[in-house]
C-alpha cells in the first residue's frame, strides 16, 4: 500500500498522525545526533522526540 505523501506501507504499518517538525543546527550537533541515534538503534527523528518529551516532562514538573 502506498501512503498518501507516496510512501510505500507494509500491512503492520499505519500511517503516521505525528505533526513534523524541523530545526537546523551545526553539523557537529547532527553528527552528534546521528551517532547517539545509532548507539540506541533509533532513528534521529525518535531520538530528537524523546529528548524533547523528556524535558516537557521535567518542565512540567518544576513548573508546578
Amino acid at each position: 500500500m502506498i501512503s498518501a505523501s507516496g510512501f510505500l506501507l507494509s500491512d503492520d504499518m499505519a500511517p503516521t498522525k505525528k505533526e513534523k517538525v524541523t530545526f537546523t543546527c551545526t553539523a557537529e550537533t547532527k553528527q552528534a545526533l546521528e551517532a547517539w541515534a545509532e548507539r540506541e538503534g533509533r532513528t534521529v527523528s525518535n531520538l530528537v522526540e524523546r529528548i524533547v518529551l523528556a524535558v516537557l516532562v521535567e518542565q512540567t514538573e518544576t513548573s508546578n
